[in-house]
């Protein structure tokens, strides 16, 4: 074994602090990582979310619609000799 000198304990002394510096910058770098990738996974999940609720509104409100524009469709055909319902019904058909 070679003699313990100031310069070997010094240079034991550095690599540490090197280490010490890499695993700060290791960790840190994992960190900033961690956050980005929960950072996107977060607004991808609110995102399909928001689709969701928004897709599941507009079927509805489109399943109405048609529920009424067929509702109003066989009053029309149930009172055909009446012109003048059968023309305020067109417009409200017209409208939806």
């Amino acid at each position: 074994m070679g003699k313990i000198t100031v310069d070997n304990v010094e240079s034991d002394s550095d690599d540490g602090s090197v280490s010490k510096q890499t695993w700060n910058k290791l960790q840190n770098a994992c960190h900033s990582q961690g956050y980005r990738e929960g950072l996107i996974e977060g607004k991808d999940r609110k995102l399909q979310e928001g689709f969701d609720q928004g897709y599941l509104f507009g079927f509805k409100q489109s399943q109405n619609s048609a529920e009424m524009k067929g509702f109003l469709s066989a009053v029309m055909l149930h009172n055909i000799r009446n012109l003048e319902l059968n023309e305020k019904l067109k417009t409200i058909l017209a409208d939806m």
